[in-house]
């Protein structure tokens, strides 16, 4: 946590400050060199957790920024039910001025990545199957039309 490594690195450099304020007593030169090693490595700790601090507080404003990103991107999708358990999201019209209507992955949306549904084949009960190449799921949109086979119809029997 970054408060926890600034609290560190301020006790340090609260003790290198005390320190500081006492060397000026120190007539002894082995007791003066020691305690000048002492506030040292004081601030260096110090410096140490600053550190660990601000790269920290930069991952975690990474982490907000592509939050933020993701967060715009999926304001622009609405889930729609197509039937059949059929669900994915879909660019809603307040966008489709700025591209393409299209369908994206309920699946991978969910996990924060956009995976446009790309048509694969139109099947005989006339559904549209889509495929996500993002993850591998296949789609089925529209309703189910029976396949009639056509019946040739003479005018006799004997034809």
């Amino acid at each position: 946590m970054p408060v926890a490594e600034i609290a560190t690195g301020y006790s340090a450099l609260k003790a290198a400050y005390e320190m500081a304020k006492g060397l000026k007593d120190i007539h002894d030169r082995v007791t003066l060199n020691a305690a000048i090693i002492e506030l040292q490595e004081k601030i260096l700790s110090a410096q140490e957790a600053a550190s660990s601090a601000k790269d920290q507080l930069r991952e975690l404003q990474a982490k907000v920024d592509a939050f933020e990103d993701w967060k715009a991107i999926a304001t622009r999708y609405d889930l729609k039910d197509y039937g059949g358990s059929t669900f994915a999201y879909e660019l809603n019209a307040n966008w489709d001025h700025q591209e393409p209507i299209h369908r994206a992955c309920p699946k991978c949306f969910e996990n924060r990545k956009r995976s446009i549904l790309q048509f694969d084949y139109k099947d005989n009960s006339q559904r549209d199957h889509y495929k996500c190449h993002g993850c591998g799921s296949d789609f089925e949109f529209g309703m189910s039309i029976p396949h009639r086979p056509q019946v040739n119809r003479s005018s006799g029997w004997m034809a």
